[in-house]
This record gives structure tokens, sequence and C-alpha cells, in this order.
């Protein structure tokens, strides 16, 4: 099997000359890497791989958690394949990308038509399209759209075999996300949206039941039919990080042609004891929507852990003084980021 294994290494150096490279320095890098240029050089890829028992990982920017890979492994990087295909029919509500393709990317180049995704990750500074789609996780957009797995209209992925084969929608679990795949994403059809008319909102809540009444309007806007589209909430550690105050702050954004929100949404908040915010401050919230996650330097330590919205008031109150981040699903689960407080004076 070794032996095996030593010429699946030099069959791929011999077919990808200097976009090959052998990792000999170990810290969960894999024992190789390789720069494909398309999804014909994946497939050859995954027929050497197969043919010599390697063990082939697709590797993002490497925002996520647990971004490390065996030590036999060879990763698969995509900075070669980063190319997103726009519709020519403004009236199309789609966008290709290749796995490379960061989501900030794709987003801002989506807005220069007035449009945008209907979700994505809260990393898309760093992330790439293929690095997420792999963790279906929650984001930005998640309180109207629910997970990335129910925006991804179809993807093209190379199997284990090298087959190129492309699935539809929900599909795609069955081949990428953990514990359950044994495919390559090298390109997805995602869900858009009209995002030109977006209006950023943001509200505080303070004094000593503060955590109750957070939790309290979040759990009635979500048992409501008020028509968000992003809602989230920073517990007031991670609010004084981003220079936005002491207090629990919770923001969002909905399309601003939907005028029941503007009409209920206030209401709501100072009903469980909240306060909205001027439009200066909301807007404020919103651009750093994306912290600590930033291009020009290294994502601090992050947990990530998926939480039902009825356990969100327990969690709090046992880790008061935590800097958290939690995405909203109207489905009642949320994503709560927790920075490591190891990280705390090095971000920003």
């Amino acid at each position: 099997m070794e032996n095996s294994r030593a010429q699946g290494l030099e069959a791929l150096s011999d077919a990808f000359g200097d976009r090959f490279r052998r990792h000999t320095d170990g810290g969960g890098l894999g024992a190789a890497s390789v720069l494909p240029s398309g999804s014909e050089e994946v497939q050859e890829l995954a027929r050497i791989s197969r043919r010599h028992g390697l063990t082939l990982v697709a590797v993002g920017a490497g925002t996520a958690p647990d971004a490390s890979a065996p030590g036999d492994s060879v990763l698969v990087r995509f900075d070669l394949m980063r190319g997103v295909h726009l519709p020519h029919d403004s009236e199309a509500s789609w966008a290709e990308a290749e796995p490379g393709a960061l989501w900030l990317q794709m987003d801002n180049e989506l807005r220069l038509w007035g449009k945008g995704l209907a979700v994505y990750p809260t990393s898309a500074p760093r992330a790439t399209v293929g690095g997420w789609l792999a963790t279906d996780g929650l984001g930005v957009g998640s309180f109207e759209y629910g997970r990335i797995r129910e925006n991804v209209l179809s993807a093209s992925v190379v199997l284990a075999d090298g087959t190129l084969r492309e699935v539809v929608g929900e599909e795609l679990g069955a081949f990428v996300w953990p514990q359950t795949g044994e495919g390559i994403v090298v390109g997805a059809r995602l869900h858009t949206r009209r995002a030109d008319t977006d209006v950023p909102f943001a509200a505080t809540f303070a004094g000593p039941a503060a955590a109750g009444d957070l939790i309290g309007a979040v759990t009635e806007i979500s048992g409501s039919s008020l028509a968000l589209w992003h809602l989230a909430f920073l517990s007031p550690a991670m609010s004084s990080m981003q220079g936005l105050g002491e207090e629990y702050l919770l923001f969002g954004a909905y399309p601003g042609e939907r005028e029941e929100v503007v009409v209920d949404l206030g209401p709501k908040i100072e009903a469980n004891g909240g306060r909205l915010l001027e439009a200066a401050r909301a807007y404020r919230a919103w651009g750093e929507r994306f912290y600590p996650v930033a291009p020009s330097r290294t994502t601090p330590g992050i947990s990530r852990d998926f939480v039902p919205l009825h356990e969100l008031r327990r969690i709090l109150d046992v880790r008061p003084g935590a800097a958290v981040q939690c995405t909203i699903s109207r489905s009642g689960e949320t994503l709560l980021l927790a920075m490591n407080t190891g990280d705390l004076a090095t971000t920003h």
C-alpha cells in the first residue's frame, strides 16, 4: 500500500508539474497539495488518486475550525478555479461559480446588477464557494432562505472514480456534506435575489434583563410573519470589540418594499424592552457583519455551534461574558459563533 501511494504521488507530480507540491512539515497539511485549473483536471486527479489508494481532501480558505487534513491525504486547492458567471437575463435568479471563488467577490459582482446572493457566510471576505458548500451552514440571509443546501440550484461534482455528475439542489448532500460524501464540487449554480432596496436595522437591549428581553424579541419575530431577510445578534462583548456599544445588539436587513416590516418591527422590539437605533448606527452595524473575518488578517479561533432557539437563553446565562454572534433562521435553528478569548486582543 505504501509503495502504491508513493507511486501515486509520483504520478500526480508528473501530471501536474509545478502545481503539485509535497508536504514534509506535517501539521495537518496532508502529504501533498495540487492546484487543478479546471474540472477535467479534477477528474484526472480523482482517477490517479483512486488507482493508487490516495485520499483527496478539497480545501477552502481555512476559515473552518477543523481545516486540518490526515497526513496521508492529498489536498485539492482551487486558487486557479475562481470563475464567476452571471446570466445575461436581468430577470434570472441564479449565478454560477467555480469552487475557489470568494463569496464576497461573487456578491459584489451581483450588486452591480442590483442583485445579491440569497445566502452567504459571515466569513464571506475569505470563504470560498466550495469550502462553505461542504459545511452546509447558516449565514447572512438565512432568516428568509435557510441553509446553503436550500439555495444550491445545481452543482457539478467529481466523484471518487473521476466521473463528473450534475446534481440538483439538496441531492448535493449525498456527495459532499461531511461524513456522507465522496465527491468534490467543481461548480455550482446558486440562488440569487433582488438586493438593491435592502434596508439595515439595529436595536439595543440593556439592563439586568437584557438577555431575556433580546431572546423574547427574537422569539416573537421568528414566530411572526415579519418578512426580514437577515436576523442576527451580538453579545455585549462582541459589540464592544466592534466599537458598536456595550449592550446586546440585534441587527439585520429587509427589502425596502416590504412596508409591513417598517410598521411592525419597531413595536415588536420595544414591546420586548429593546430600543430601535437610528439609520446611521444600523448601517454601521451592518457594515461590521463579517467581523472578525477580513481578507488582510488571519481569522482568529472561532467555535461554531448549531443551537435551537429555545436553548439560547440558557447558553447566554452560563456564558455571560462571552464574545458571540448568533445568526438566526426562521426555522428555529441558530448558528452561534464564539470568539476564543485568547485571540481577542489581536483581531481589531
